[in-house]
């Protein structure tokens, strides 16, 4: 098995392991992976309850276990995930890694079946949970606004779905049809597991993964063979604006913008100009937009790792929202213009150098920017410092470069204050 990826610091004093499977998605299966993540996460056949689950993690010197579900771009992501305390730091030098590796193999390779499909129950009660985590999205304004912007900004790619899926969808998955998408996850997914923190001691963790796991980790997939397109052809001539009125104390502005024949050598200047645009208290949006001009509560510009768009969300009045927008992208044409002061070139740049030292600090961090470099770069030797020089090395040119690259497209707005 060679998908296995260690990033060893021994400031740490535990070890995270994270299993993930990364696969493209349709709708109807989209729909199903929130929920076969969470029924999956619940019980296993030798644990069968969270109780006894919560119980077993507490023998391990209280490791830490959980199922994470996200979108990597086009493709989608189930990780289960463990953490547990270096031997060093246990009485007695007490070694729990093969009892955590053991339990994530149970987890995902031994799940808890009634007959040939999972439990009924089990599966109503996730089902209810899953479909009340789509219901707070829709609550969540801002949020609503910006997966609402995804979806109309990406028609028809898996990137545009929600993360749980189509509430109309998951009403209607039986266990049948979850044990069915779950033998098409492990037998058709690329594998990749990442172990991340303080590995003194266990230095050849790999071949205890391989031996436990046996054969089930195949490497017959691989991550170029999967439907990962960072390309569009899509970028449209017109501006295409939405309107969806709601009964709201406030209204949200979102515009989504893509960038035309994008490649991953530029991906360090197009962070720097997203910190510019908005990505700080320091930039044009958070400046002019709410601070010089009082438009919006909130502002942010958002730039996608595995995605080439961005999606700007500002928390408006509704009787602002013709100013809020014509502020908005005058913002987006200063920087094509090249109007960018020193202060702001610098302060995006020293801001995203600061962001990257934070991540040493968090081995969840640095396994995730692991993940990045490999799914993004196909690159696994891409570290935070190479990563710190790339965004050293980025010019004022580079960045009115890029900025010629990204188009508006669409333009929605939430609104409805009037209404209420």
């Amino acid at each position: 098995m060679s998908n296995i990826y260690k990033i060893q610091d021994e400031k740490f004093k535990s070890v995270y392991l994270a299993l993930n499977f990364i696969m493209p998605v349709n709708k109807v299966e989209n729909s199903q992976n929130a929920l076969l993540g969470s029924v999956l996460g619940k019980a296993c056949d030798k644990y069968k309850s969270q109780k006894e689950i919560e119980e077993y993690l507490y023998s391990l010197y209280g490791a830490a276990f959980n199922v994470n579900i996200e979108k990597l771009g086009d493709l989608y992501n189930i990780e289960f995930k463990i953490e547990f305390v270096n031997k060093k730091f246990l009485p007695g030098n007490v070694d729990v890694s093969n009892e955590c590796i053991k339990f994530l193999y149970d987890i995902i390779y031994n799940p808890y079946l009634v007959g040939k499909n999972f439990d009924d129950e089990i599966v109503l009660r996730e089902k209810e949970s899953i479909l009340n985590r789509i219901k707070e999205g829709k609550d969540d304004k801002l949020r609503y606004s910006v997966q609402k912007m995804e979806e109309i900004l990406c028609p028809g790619e898996a990137f545009g779905m929600n993360l749980y899926g189509d509430e109309e969808i998951v009403k209607e998955v039986t266990s049948e049809d979850l044990y069915k998408r779950y033998l098409d996850v492990i037998n058709n997914s690329y594998i990749m597991i990442l172990v991340s923190g303080n590995l003194n001691g266990y230095e050849n963790i790999e071949s205890k993964i391989n031996e436990i796991f046996e054969n089930k980790l195949n490497d017959n997939i691989s991550l170029n063979s999967l439907k990962y397109n960072t390309s569009n052809n899509r970028i449209l001539d017109n501006i295409e604006e939405v309107r969806e009125m709601q009964d709201t104390t406030q209204s949200v502005l979102s515009i989504g913008m893509r960038i035309k024949d994008f490649t991953m050598d530029e991906y360090f200047a197009f962070n720097v100009y997203n910190t510019i645009l908005g990505g700080t208290p320091s930039s044009k949006l958070f400046q002019n937009v709410r601070e010089k001009e009082s438009l919006a509560y909130t502002v942010r510009s958002r730039y996608y790792r595995f995605k080439p768009i961005f999606v700007i969300y500002a928390g408006i009045q509704l009787e602002n929202y013709e100013k809020a927008k014509k502020v908005i992208i005058e913002q987006i044409e200063d920087i094509k213009n090249g109007k960018i002061s020193d202060i702001e070139f610098e302060s995006a740049k020293e801001s995203l150098l600061a962001d990257l030292l934070e991540w040493n600090d968090s081995k969840i961090a640095l396994a995730k920017m692991k993940m990045t470099n490999i799914v993004a770069f196909l690159n696994d030797d891409m570290t935070i410092e190479k990563m710190r020089e790339k965004i050293r090395k980025v010019t004022m040119q580079d960045v009115i470069d890029v900025a010629q690259k990204v188009s508006v497209q669409k333009i929605f707005l939430l609104g409805g204050e009037e209404n209420v």
